[in-house]
């Protein structure tokens, strides 16, 4: 997860290609300490 959202993937991508929701995803990023991108900046 970490390496992808990293790389530019979005939350949503990220849920839908593991079988997670993107809250699930945003919560184990954030676990991890991952800082997240602004959601309205694109």
């Amino acid at each position: 997860m970490k390496t992808r959202y990293t790389e530019g993937m979005s939350l949503e991508r990220i849920g839908a290609v593991l079988g997670y929701s993107p809250g699930t995803v945003r919560a184990h990023l954030l676990a991890a300490q991952v800082v997240m991108r602004d959601s309205h900046r694109r």
